[in-house]
């Protein structure tokens, strides 16, 4: 009898969980049958491609390592900013400008404390400062290199209307320009891929808004921390792949194009694994949200005679409300039909910690993604030639 079965390979904190349409007999019949690492769409694979020697081979800049420092970056980057206060006056709104993987910390930071905010917070993502700031309002500029055309345009737009700046960067313009009128700066460690300086980034924003959101921020950052250096030992490069859920993942995402689906408040944790796949595996990914996906995107899959091309990925959480747990358990079913879904999940004590148990997650599978595809995950040759042809 044909079903919809659930298999679950649990490690640490984190389930991942495959919907398919085998009987519970046939699946456990195929699995004896086959070796573990062979199971695999696009290619055979060999646990010799994601071993510690052929890592180091690929890996050449040490992008893995940069990953694995997220935990010891988020602390590092919420003392090296608590320090600093702002003086929010009769600020109404709080605006947090940055673009790539300097605009999601900002992403994530909203996603995660807006709903405790005493204060609008809103992301800018773009040239311009939004019509609705006034005088007073606080404009926090994300720029890890400090020289991002766009947050440094919506800077100078946002000084027009009156607003007080703070500047979190490594160096750059946005440096030289907080120092040279006196704002606030929050200055981070050079030398990182911007993507690979999120923890610092991140890190600064719960610092220096403990005035206007409520809550132990700084508590709840340092158990977020915690659970990812549990999560960590799991992820490492000695852990094989039949135990590892980053390797498991990669094998999975091979030979597919993912497509990160979550409902509010991971969407930034959706955008964050599709960019990572993007800039460290040099692959095509998309990111798209519940419940907005159910009114258009779910008729895709059962009508385009290509879409096993593609690899449906659904970031889960314990604390979803009933309606929204509801809708995605039977977009969950429909989807079924004509595709696996692979459902991700992290058993974190707090929210914050099971976002960025997710967003681990993606970060270390992104960087065995290119391993697999042979691919040194650190350079963006279009990014750099697209900024060099800007320049010119």
């Amino acid at each position: 009898m044909e079903s919809v079965t659930t298999v679950t390979m649990s490690r640490g904190d984190i389930n991942f969980v495959v919907n398919t349409r085998l009987s519970v007999e046939v699946l456990c019949r195929f699995l004896r049958s086959r070796p573990a690492a062979t199971l695999i769409e696009g290619g055979r694979f060999h646990r010799a491609m994601l071993d510690s020697g052929a890592i180091r081979r690929v890996d050449r800049s040490g992008m893995l390592e940069i990953v694995a420092s997220l935990p010891t970056q988020l602390l590092e980057g919420y003392r090296n900013a608590e320090s600093v206060r702002i003086d929010l006056g009769d600020a109404r709104r709080v605006f947090l400008a940055g673009m790539g993987g300097s605009g999601i910390a900002g992403d994530l930071f909203v996603a995660w404390a807006s709903d405790r905010s005493k204060l609008g917070m809103e992301v800018v993502r773009g040239y311009h400062c939004p019509a609705t700031a006034q005088r007073g309002d606080v404009m926090i500029a994300l720029s890890y290199s400090g020289d991002t055309e766009e947050t440094l345009s919506a800077v100078a737009a946002a000084e027009k209307v009156g607003c007080r700046v703070i500047g979190i960067t490594s160096n750059g313009k946005l440096a030289a320009l907080c120092t040279s009128r006196g704002y606030p700066l929050i200055r981070v460690p050079p030398g990182l891929p911007p993507r690979g300086a999120f923890g610092h980034l991140f890190a600064s924003l719960p610092a220096i808004s403990e005035d206007w959101v409520y809550g132990d921020l700084g508590n709840e950052l340092e158990r977020a921390a915690a659970h990812l250096m549990r999560l960590r030992e799991d992820y490492g490069v000695g852990v094989a792949v039949r135990s590892n859920p980053a390797k498991a993942l990669a094998v999975k995402v091979r030979g597919k194009t993912p497509i990160v689906y979550a409902a509010p408040p991971y969407g930034p944790v959706a955008t964050r694994w599709k960019t990572q796949f993007n800039e460290n595996s040099e692959v095509l990914a998309w990111a798209s949200q519940f419940p907005e996906a159910d009114h258009n995107e779910i008729v895709g899959w059962g009508g385009d005679p290509s879409a096993r091309r593609f690899l449906p990925i659904l970031l889960r959480d314990r604390e979803e409300s009933p309606e929204m747990a509801r809708r995605l358990d039977a977009t969950k079913k429909i989807m079924s039909r004509w595709t696996k879904v692979y459902e991700i999940r992290d058993r974190g004590e707090t929210l914050l910690s099971r976002m960025l148990g997710i967003l681990f997650l993606g970060d270390f599978a992104s960087v065995y993604l290119a391993v697999l595809r042979n691919v040194d995950p650190t350079p963006v040759k279009p990014i750099v030639e697209l900024k060099k042809r800007l320049a010119a």
